[in-house]
């Protein structure tokens, strides 16, 4: 095993609670011997977990124990059939998925989380991307046994241009599948179903009933102004008016011929954002979480 081997089990001193293993999966610090803290992952809507795996080896390389989570109908965490391949199945299991199932989901890699931090005397943090960032934040502000120390948020979808809620109109029909804007490479299925994007409206509608000053910890977001999907504008307006002074908004650019991935909302790794401003981010992560 090399040195930042995932490891599908919990730490020795960690038991899984969750009822599906594979929504979680442990990827422990190259140090065990000398653990910083904790971070509970949690990656975008429709896109593969494993792809959040340079943040992760980011972490992991500064003594960062973490769980990457899987949301039901991403990765692994799907109900596998008979005689049903496994991107069928995945996508089955996708066009069933709510706000309620990915919440509980999340708030049980939370136990398992903090379970650890606890028993290390050691920070917690949340690494979310895009939905994944929605889904940890509204978590912190619903769920009063939810505290992180730390946050670091990519494109947190706490709010989105009002063009995307069209797909409002379609919510009668959760298993119609609208296709995915991610080149093929960084998506768990090959589009997303409307049921998806009903979760994430729900997700959206509950961070904003819920949002309050509890989730004024020191907070790093990193954003391209020109994201498609997730406003800038607006997300400098809610920290302003929900008074998070500890949240921080930095401003990323996209290297457009660096990078593989055109779109400004995807900003996870060097392909996705470039060299330069992925190095950038490296380094602002880690300052932020351990500084």
């Amino acid at each position: 095993m090399n040195e930042n081997q995932k490891d599908l089990t919990p730490p020795p001193d960690s038991q899984a609670i969750l009822s599906n293993e594979d929504c979680i999966e442990w990827i422990k610090s190259i140090h065990q011997d000398r653990i910083n803290g904790v971070a509970l992952v949690i990656h975008g809507l429709n896109l593969r977990p494993d792809k959040m795996e340079s943040i992760i080896a980011l972490l992991t390389h500064s003594c960062i124990d973490v769980l990457n989570l899987s949301l039901r109908g991403h990765g692994k965490n799907y109900i596998q059939k008979a005689n049903v391949d496994s991107s069928k199945a995945r996508m089955q299991t996708f066009k069933t998925v709510s706000y309620e199932c990915w919440i509980k989901e999340a708030h049980r890699a939370y136990g398992l989380a903090g379970k650890r931090s606890r028993e290390k005397q050691v920070p917690l943090f949340l690494i979310g991307f895009s939905l994944g960032g929605l889904m940890g934040a509204t978590l912190f502000a619903s769920y009063p046994d939810v505290y992180f120390d730390r946050m670091v948020l990519l494109t947190p979808a706490l709010y989105i241009y009002k063009i995307y809620y069209l797909a409002k109109l379609l919510s009668p029909f959760p298993r119609l599948v609208i296709p995915s804007f991610f080149i093929k490479s960084y998506c768990s299925n090959r589009g997303t179903p409307v049921a998806g994007y009903n979760a994430l409206f729900e997700a959206i509608e509950h961070f904003k009933k819920n949002m309050a000053s509890k989730l004024n910890v020191p907070t790093l977001i990193f954003i391209d102004t020109r994201d498609e999907l997730v406003s800038y504008r607006r997300l400098k307006r809610i920290i302003k008016n929900g008074g998070l002074h500890q949240w921080r908004l930095h401003p990323v650019k996209k290297n457009t011929t660096d990078a593989k991935e055109k779109m400004h909302h995807l900003i996870i790794d060097e392909s996705s954002i470039g060299k330069d401003s992925w190095n950038e981010m490296r380094e602002l992560i880690i300052h932020h979480l351990l500084p």
